[in-house]
């Protein structure tokens, strides 16, 4: 079964939303409407048993203001838990929708002249809610001028038609260690290489990654990744070896980014 979530309190949300629920949707679909926060959706989605995935229609939000389109993961590599979930805790990445989700946003800013001013792309996990789930992110930001923009939000919803209504295509699965927020060595691995990606952690959230986390990029990323790629230039030399020093004592091979 695949789970789309709306949420009333979120702007984006709402406003996917509407595109969503005025089509027929495939039998194998369910729509959750939730006044709850899309950070803490761990009441909605609790008793889940069969998600092949789970979408959240959102807003992103940055301080940049940047015009945005784009997916990511779940979860929380260190302490803070102040965007929701638990601490060092990642949900499941499902890497093969993340790749599909971001292919059809440069699809559809390729056919529409109105979406030109967007940036189309991943993002590293972060933020609540953790669940032992398949879940996965659709968003438009990065401001209310963007949460209104019916456009992007309706492009927002297209994404997440395609998610339910086909399988994504498979492609090599890997998980990423480094670099900045929004990804950009990994990002053009994924659009010039054909790479899918799980989660990815972030320079700025590598600084005490335990050997439980590190592990956890790899465990919670279906399909199991066939690399783990290591930003070398993304990272300080004592993340590196601490990332590095508990992959080889798993005997997992890694490259370099």
């Amino acid at each position: 079964m695949k789970y789309i979530v709306v949420s009333e309190t979120n702007k984006a949300s709402r406003n996917v939303g509407k595109f969503i629920l005025e089509k027929d949707l495939p039998k194998n679909t369910n729509v959750i409407k939730t006044k709850n926060s899309v950070l803490e959706l761990e009441s909605d989605l609790k008793s889940i048993k069969d998600a092949e995935i789970v979408i959240v229609a959102s807003s992103h939000k940055s301080e940049a203001g940047l015009p945005m389109l784009n997916a990511h993961f779940t979860g929380n590599f260190g302490e803070d838990v102040s965007h929701g979930g638990a601490r060092q805790t990642l949900s499941i990445a499902s890497a093969l929708y993340q790749r599909a989700a971001v292919l059809e946003y440069a699809k559809l800013q390729a056919e529409d002249g109105r979406l030109s001013g967007y940036r189309v792309g991943i993002e590293a996990t972060h933020h609540g809610p953790t669940l032992d789930l398949p879940i996965i992110f659709v968003e438009v930001g990065s401001t209310e001028e963007q949460w209104g923009d019916l456009v992007a939000c309706e492009a927002a919803a297209k994404v997440i038609l395609k998610l339910v209504s086909s399988a994504p295509e498979k492609v090599p699965v890997a998980v990423g260690f480094g670099g900045g927020h929004y990804c950009p060595q990994f990002t053009k691995k994924l659009f010039e290489e054909g790479f899918a990606f799980g989660h990815i952690c972030p320079k700025y959230a590598a600084g005490n990654l335990t050997e439980d986390v590190i592990l956890q990029l790899i465990t919670k990323t279906t399909p199991k990744p066939e690399k783990v790629l290591v930003e070398w230039n993304g990272l300080s030399s004592k993340q590196r070896k601490n990332i590095i020093s508990v992959l080889e004592q798993h005997e997992i091979l890694w490259g370099k980014a």
